[in-house]
């Protein structure tokens, strides 16, 4: 049951603005200012408090007081993001709906802004630009997530929407985040009401982005139109070490997105969606093995590795664990060091080799190939450059041999 505050009989908004909130109540009332700054006053807030453990609930009740264009739904049970936005957006009624989240804010004028596009174009997505400021990220990381999220494509039609998001090609890619966009409210609430009713995790756009854009006929992008304000490193977003239990429980979210993709797409009849669910795989695999990389101890990584076996391939595993090698190497020769018999990247690919056995595939070859090219190269800076690698690290594989048995072959369930 959720306790709401909601005046259904006002005449509908032009937008409708849906902001989750959970243990962000510190941020929430620079957040909402934000709307109320704006010179666009046809709108409401519909605020989503997730069970929230902070005084989030009260902080929006005050604010719903003071503007009753803000409306608070406010859940008893934790139930995630994912189903946050699923209640605000049941209860979206205005023309257009846009994403929020508490931590985040709206830059000056862009209701306006956002209001007069929808004045001169006809579309289902609108693509807007956001601003961002990192809060203890790296430089590099903020630069990155703004070349993706500011890329100006041209007009998209049906299947060409899904397909630019899940697509491997750089140059050609939009975001899946669901924020910096404006949406038509009959289209979201379509596409919510066809996504799954469990509780998701980090990464949840991803799915949710896949669903929606299936559905959508046209995406126009205006991002020179700045609207969103991006704090990166507020919420979940972070480079902060994690526990061993931490990652066991990430990488059983993100199967859970592949397994929920999965079943939408296999149920999807307009166009062949599964070519989006297998690029959709293989980015949530690379993202998982980044946390690996950056955020647990080397102690870790290793006995880390087993906790993937319920939800990965051994294939799965050791092409990735590849791709880490060849990124390590590569790291180290930039640095200027020599070859070392007993360096982690040797003992990684001794481990993707014994994971991958006999099978094999076209991506694990390429980073293979470009490991040893790698290793070759900083051999050549070694005196002892006409010794071969041969994998020295007894150690290690006596430490990874017992775990050998939970790496049982896994079918894909979405091939």
């Amino acid at each position: 049951m959720t306790s709401e505050q909601l005046t259904e009989s006002q005449a509908p908004p032009f937008f409708s603005i849906v902001i989750p909130s959970y243990n962000n109540a510190g941020y929430l009332r620079k957040c909402i200012l934000s709307l109320q700054k704006q010179n666009f006053s046809e709108w409401e807030a519909v605020i989503v408090i997730d069970a929230s453990p902070d005084n989030a609930f009260y902080v929006a009740s005050e604010l719903s007081e003071v503007d009753k264009r803000i409306k608070v739904i406010n859940k008893e049970k934790n139930e995630g993001t994912h189903l946050a936005r699923k209640s605000g957006v049941a209860r979206a009624r205005g023309q257009y709906t846009l994403f929020l989240d508490a931590d985040d804010e709206l830059t000056d004028n862009a209701l306006s802004s956002l209001a007069d596009l929808a004045s001169l174009y006809s579309f289902d997505i609108l693509h807007f630009g956001t601003e961002l400021f990192g809060e203890e990220m790296p430089a590099s990381t903020c630069s990155d997530i703004l070349q993706l999220s500011n890329r100006d494509l041209s007009t998209l039609h049906k299947s060409e929407i899904a397909f630019s998001s899940f697509t491997s090609r750089e140059n050609h890619r939009q975001d899946w985040r669901i924020l910096q966009r404006l949406y038509r409210t009959d289209l979201l609430k379509r596409a919510f009401s066809l996504m799954t009713g469990s509780r998701l995790g980090r990464g949840q756009d991803s799915y949710e982005w896949l669903v929606i854009a299936s559905l959508a006929n046209t995406e126009i992008f205006h991002n020179e139109m700045i609207g969103y304000r991006y704090y990166l490193g507020r919420g979940i977003t972070t480079f902060k070490p994690m526990s061993k239990q931490q990652f066991a429980a990430l990488s059983t979210n993100y199967a859970n997105l592949i397994r929920v993709a999965f079943d939408y797409a296999s149920k999807f009849s307009t166009f062949d969606l599964m070519p989006c669910v297998h690029e959709l795989h293989r980015r949530l695999l690379e993202m998982l093995f980044g946390d690996w990389y950056v955020r647990l101890s080397d102690k870790d990584k290793l006995t880390t590795l087993t906790d993937l076996r319920d939800s990965f391939t051994r294939e799965d595993i050791a092409t990735e664990l590849m791709r880490l090698t060849r990124d390590d190497a590569y790291s180290h020769w930039d640095a200027g060091d020599v070859f070392d018999v007993n360096a982690r990247y040797v003992q990684w690919k001794q481990i993707a080799e014994e994971l991958m056995g006999a099978s094999s595939n076209k991506q694990y070859e390429l980073y293979r190939s470009q490991v040893l090219r790698h290793f070759l190269d900083l051999q050549t800076r070694n005196s002892m450059a006409n010794r071969t690698i041969r994998p020295s690290s007894r150690n290690l594989l006596s430490i990874f041999h017992p775990f050998m048995p939970l790496f049982r072959s896994i079918k894909r369930k979405n091939k």
